[in-house]
């Protein structure tokens, strides 16, 4: 199949040799949206942009991935807009609250969710940054789906070190609408194959890991698990633990 430039990351990370290549295009992905939201382009400086990380915000675990690549200012501008926006929407909220009827001592009846709940709880669970990144890997895995047509991505498939918990996941609910009939069999036998012998290469890795260091085999070599706790990880949920933070250059 000629290579085309959607598929190119794709084939890319499946020649990676990595514990999942979902990983390998997520870091990427996360990284140019980390770049692209608060790096050296000052995107977010474009009136477009704010207005969408001000009606998004960010979740926690991107706040600490803001933080770490290091721009303070930029950083600072972004929340500033959102503040003003929350305290604002805040003020509405409790303006409009009607405190609940108080319930009997042993009523079982639920209460109704108040409005204010509802409003707290969409702005702690939107984020602009992971919407962008499940855009990116939505694509990714339409890529994929399209690339198992061609005889030679799928030896690439075959020969892999399978998939990350996480991403296997994924892969299975994605598969239900963009596999093509034609791979069907395929998908599943050679999937499902991949994950339950690299689940025991990985466990395998673990387990010498720790029998190093019984005295006994203090000599012995180390094989192939001196980073076998980063990559069991990696394996059961995902990402790179062992990854410093991702800093502005």
């Amino acid at each position: 199949m000629k290579e085309q430039i959607d598929t190119l990351p794709v084939n890319e990370a499946f020649d990676s040799g990595d514990e999942c290549p979902f990983c390998v295009l997520e870091r990427q992905a996360e990284q140019r949206a980390l770049r692209y939201v608060i790096g050296p382009g000052a995107s977010y400086m474009e009136p477009d942009v704010r207005a969408a990380t001000d009606s998004k915000g960010f979740c926690r675990q991107h706040f600490k991935r803001m933080y770490d690549y290091g721009n303070s200012l930029g950083n600072a501008l972004v929340m500033q807009t959102y503040f003003v926006g929350l305290q604002k929407e805040l003020e509405n909220e409790i303006n409009g609250l009607e405190p609940p009827e108080k319930r009997g001592l042993f009523s079982k009846k639920p209460t109704e969710e108040l409005p204010i709940l509802r409003w707290a709880k969409g702005k702690t669970g939107s984020c602009f940054l992971c919407d962008r990144l499940e855009y990116n890997m939505d694509r990714y895995y339409t890529t994929f789906f399209y690339l198992v047509k061609d005889d030679e991505f799928r030896k690439k498939v075959e020969t892999s070190k399978g998939f990350c918990m996480h991403h296997f996941t994924q892969l299975l609910e994605q598969a239900q609408t963009k596999l093509p009939n034609k791979q069907i069999a395929w998908f599943y036998e050679t999937v499902c194959s991949l994950m339950k012998d690299n689940l025991a290469r990985v466990q395998g890795d673990l387990d010498w890991f720790i029998d190093k260091f019984d005295y006994r085999n203090a000599s012995a070599p180390w094989k192939n698990s001196k980073d076998a706790v980063s990559r069991s990880m990696q394996k059961l949920q995902g990402g790179y633990p062992a990854d410093p933070p991702f800093k502005q250059q």
